[in-house]
């Protein structure tokens, strides 16, 4: 039996749970990552409240593209806390 993954990179509006963007590769890829959350800063320009994008501790997430992307569209930025801690 030969198992295969797929690597998933969601973003999801945390009020009403739909998905607004996201990614599917074979591999992990900073770049899939960086197009599915430029695709999910576009889909809420209109937005009329302000957007937080919460991510957990993965490095894609800690990438500084990443944080650059945020920081150049004056998005902040939340991590969720170690559960080891």
């Amino acid at each position: 039996m030969i198992i295969k993954k797929i690597y998933l990179a969601p973003f999801v509006d945390m009020c009403n749970r739909e998905i607004i963007s996201y990614s599917i590769s074979r591999r992990p890829s900073a770049e899939k990552v960086i197009n599915a959350l430029n695709e999910a800063i576009e889909s809420t320009n209109d937005c009329k409240y302000r957007c937080t994008f919460h991510s957990e501790q993965g490095w894609t997430y800690q990438m500084k593209a990443y944080s650059y992307t945020l920081k150049e569209k004056k998005l902040p930025k939340y991590v969720s806390k170690n559960k080891l801690t």
